[in-house]
């Protein structure tokens, strides 16, 4: 008899975070698990609508709260309408849960594991952590619910990195034999984003960066780094992929600084891209200089499986990746000049970017995030 896993997914973007969740659903698919994924009734993105349908994923339909009911400022009538969709989510999740009758419960989000704590209170089913971020512990109700329900509640973490890991020991969980450690795979992507070719004919070493234009992922650094290096040297290329619109008055900063140069031609902005495997064919290193600590970077986790170093900067759990000057280089400053410094490595080194391209694809056994070892290890996770 197969194993039965209901799984919630209320996300209605479609960025890393759900690329990789969606990725877990069709690795589950292919071991022949049972699995029912719970979406979101106000949406879905398109792209992962597709993936289900594609992969045959059994999904219905559930009621979800929204971030935007509980953000400041907290007026009655945001109250009264996150209370009601915390009662209609519940309600909607026991009914599909008594149908279903599932072995397991795969969650991935703080948020909504907190909205269905009445719920998780009235059944015995393990509930499978898959947690891509640091716990949310900066507001004390949160902390508190953390430590004294969330810790003891779940039967196995599954995080997506050893910093991931270290922030849910901090939390209140110590560490337990049953949690693991999975590094995502390189996420799944539909049809028509794998046709498509980008629009950039490599003719010089490219420099790229692929992933939100927003402040907290330092594209402003690779920016200012592109300036000084084009200003330095010839036949050096930097190509920027990323939507425009996520955020208009950052992007339009960055566009506006690059046309008041004069090397509009030599740093270029792609918009959003789907071909990852045409981007890095035409990328020599992907940089992806994130000011915050990130859990751990799918851009890196392509990379590698395209055969790319990646400059990073020493935060979070991106470092888990990348061996400095083997299969990448690691910062040591978070800045324009840490970067600069990166750059140049590469621009004098040339050789180093073939070794370590090589390098970076047969990290991909040594870290275990080859397919192979990724399904045996999800495998794992609901034994």
């Amino acid at each position: 008899m197969k194993t039965k896993v209901l799984c919630l997914y209320g996300n209605a973007l479609y960025y890393g975070h759900e690329r990789s969740n969606i990725q877990v659903f069709k690795t589950l698919k292919e071991l022949d698990f049972d699995i029912l994924v719970l979406t979101n009734k106000s949406g879905i993105a398109p792209e992962a609508l597709h993936i289900l349908d594609k992969c045959s994923i059994r999904h219905e339909e559930i009621t979800y709260p929204s971030w935007s009911d509980i953000r400041k400022p907290h007026t009655l009538p945001k109250v009264i309408t996150y209370i009601s969709k915390v009662i209609l989510h519940n309600i909607h999740f026991i009914l599909k849960y008594f149908r279903y009758r599932p072995d397991y419960i795969y969650i991935a989000s703080d948020f909504m594991y907190l909205n269905l704590i009445p719920s998780f209170i009235c059944i015995p089913t393990k509930i499978i952590y898959r947690i891509g971020d640091a716990p949310l512990v900066g507001w004390k109700p949160f902390k508190y619910l953390w430590k004294k329900y969330i810790t003891l509640r779940t039967y196995r973490f599954v995080c997506i990195s050893g910093f991931i890991r270290n922030k849910v020991s901090e939390a209140g969980r110590s560490y337990h034999e049953n949690d693991m450690v999975i590094y995502n795979y390189p996420p799944v992507r539909n049809d028509q984003e794998v046709t498509s070719k980008i629009n950039y004919k490599k003719n010089a070493i490219t420099f790229s960066y692929l992933g939100q234009l927003i402040y907290g992922k330092g594209v402003h650094l690779i920016i200012d780094a592109a300036l000084v290096i084009c200003n330095k040297y010839q036949n050096v290329n930097f190509i920027i992929a990323g939507s425009l619109e996520y955020d208009k008055r950052y992007s339009n900063e960055l566009v506006q600084k690059v046309n008041n140069s004069k090397f509009k031609e030599r740093i270029l902005f792609l918009g959003p891209i789907g071909n990852t495997e045409d981007f890095f064919t035409k990328t020599d290193v992907i940089i992806t200089p994130s000011l915050k600590e990130e859990p751990l970077g799918n851009v890196i986790v392509e990379a590698k499986s395209c055969a790319t170093p990646s400059i990073i900067f020493n935060s979070g759990g991106m470092p888990e990746l990348i061996k400095h000057k083997q299969n990448g280089f690691i910062c040591q400053e978070s800045t324009k000049e840490g970067l600069v410094e990166a750059i140049e490595y590469y621009i004098e080194n040339p050789d180093a970017v073939k070794i370590q391209s090589s390098n970076a694809l047969n990290s991909i056994n040594e870290l275990k995030i080859n397919y192979q070892d990724f399904k045996n290890n999800w495998k794992k996770a609901f034994s």
